[in-house]
């Protein structure tokens, strides 16, 4: 009898995790797995999606309207802490829909609540946001002559590949949170333009239609799926975890992308008719 043993059998090799979160920094693996832990089981907790999308929603605007009641800034601020970790939640079971749901909603909850305050009391926001206050003024300027630095491609397209790599930077570095914090900044520079535009509007359809413009629709998607996908990556280097396939990153990446460059076309191809509806629907 022969006393030949097969060699033991080897398990398939695996990538080894990542020894840094961002070089050089080490998160302590106490600290990730206390996050990871949390974040799935709020997850569970707002399982349900009657708990889980009306929680983005006040996220998204109550600390807006507790701002504007006390008259002080911050909303935009609150909202971000608020929404980071329903992400973070969402993230930690690699649940996209829940995720992108739970922002969409936030920022949508939000939108629709600064033009409302705006339309009824301008001057409120402005004392709270004055930069809102400024970007109307500079908008209805291009409105009415169709000239603005803003609207220059030169300007816009550079301004837009430095977002982008400062979304994904801090979308990294903070989990999404100071990302979403600008993003709230920057949506409400829309929102308080829309709601003086309605003051001064023929139809309030037609500006609501088209004054929050189809390009930054478009260009708001994309930076929600990046957000979600960086958090994601972050998280996963931070504990050392496998959240995500390869697959699904990578088609995040070029969805993201994608809705990012539609945002330029559609600026490019529709900027005129865009101002030419809105100045046509004004009533001085």
């Amino acid at each position: 009898m022969s006393t030949t043993q097969s060699p033991p059998a080897t398990s398939p090799a695996r990538t080894p995790p990542p020894k840094y979160w961002l070089w050089p920094i080490r998160i302590p693996a106490k600290i990730a797995s206390r996050t990871l832990r949390m974040a799935r089981k709020l997850d569970d907790r707002l399982a349900p999606w009657y708990l889980w999308y009306p929680a983005a929603m006040i996220a998204g605007s109550l600390p807006m309207l507790v701002a504007y009641l006390l008259g002080t800034p911050g909303g935009q601020l609150g909202s971000s802490l608020l929404l980071t970790p329903l992400l973070v939640a969402a993230v930690s079971r690699d649940s996209m829909l829940r995720g992108l749901g739970a922002l969409a909603l936030g920022f949508l909850a939000h939108c629709a609540l600064v033009i409302t305050l705006t339309y009824n009391d301008p001057n409120g926001v402005a004392a709270i946001y004055p930069r809102g206050e400024d970007y109307w003024q500079v908008t209805l300027q291009w409105v009415l002559s169709g000239q603005s630095p803003e609207y220059e491609l030169s300007h816009w397209l550079w301004a837009h590949v430095q977002l982008m790599l400062a979304s994904t930077f801090f979308s990294f570095t903070s989990l999404g949170s100071v990302t979403l914090w600008q993003g709230f900044q920057e949506v409400d520079l829309m929102n308080c333009y829309v709601g003086n535009m309605l003051i001064h509007s023929k139809n309030p359809f037609t500006t609501l239609l088209v004054g929050w413009h189809i390009w930054s629709i478009t260009r708001g998607l994309g930076y929600l799926l990046l957000t979600f996908e960086v958090t994601s990556y972050s998280l996963e280097r931070m504990t050392k975890v496998r959240l995500s396939t390869r697959l699904r990153r990578i088609r995040r990446w070029q969805i993201g992308i994608g809705f990012l460059v539609l945002d330029g076309v559609l600026k490019y191809n529709l900027l005129e008719i865009v101002r030419q509806s809105l100045e046509n629907n004004l009533t001085t």
